[in-house]
This record gives structure tokens, sequence and C-alpha cells, in this order.
């Protein structure tokens, strides 16, 4: 039941951080660069990975592929919900990051099935 409210309410952060006005910190993360990436994309991707481990945690019995194609449709309708705010801008670069985020969350959830998932939480600081 903790991972369902851990779920909704970073569900409840992602759509917060889609629809409020950046100001200066989009500036200062579009940039700075990481591996010749620039830190945003990067930040897009680490943001959504955890989506996919906290539904597979909250709703165990729903199968890993709904689990993706749901990650991969919020992933990119999220970014779109920013091509029609006019103080926000939409970027296809940042939908893939959100997409790579769902890739990252999905081996995450691999390697919890693979290793164990009490190993993987504790690791993560979720127990």
């Amino acid at each position: 039941m903790k991972y369902r409210v851990l779920l909704f309410l970073y569900l409840a952060f992602l759509v917060v951080m889609v629809v409020v006005p950046l100001g200066g910190l989009n500036t200062t993360l579009s940039d700075t660069f990481l591996f010749q990436l620039r830190l945003d994309y990067l930040v897009h991707a680490v943001v959504f990975a955890p989506l996919v481990v906290l539904w597979r945690l909250g709703f165990t019995r729903h199968p890993l592929w709904l689990i993706i194609l749901t990650g991969l449709a919020l992933a990119a309708g999220l970014e779109g919900v920013q091509y029609v705010l006019p103080y926000r801008s939409w970027n296809v670069n940042d939908a893939l990051g959100n997409t790579v985020g769902v890739v990252m969350g999905s081996a995450l959830v691999g390697v919890m099935k693979r290793w164990g998932q009490v190993w993987v939480v504790g690791l993560l600081g979720m127990e």
C-alpha cells in the first residue's frame, strides 16, 4: 500500500514539474553539460526511472509490458503538455530523455526480479 501512495505522490510531482514555470533553473540545466550531454536531458531520464519501479512495487499484478507502455505514454504525454503551455517549451530530446528513464526503470525492475526485490528496495532506501 505504501508504494501505491508513493506512486501517486510521484505522479503528482511529475505533473506539477511539467506545468510550473521553471524560470532560470531551466536555463542553468540547459547550459550545463555532463559527458557531452545537456544536464536537463539526464535529469529527465533520472526523474522518469522511479515511475516504473514504484508502479511495479505498488501494483505487482499489473503486467510489466502494461507498466512500460503506460510509462512511455506518460513520458511523451507529459512532455506534450508543455507544447500547449505558453511559458514552457516542448522538446523532442526531453521526450527522449523521459523515454530513456522509463527504459532505465524497466531495467531496474528486471534487476529486482533477478536479484530479489528486497535487496534492490533496500539499496534504494525505500524500506
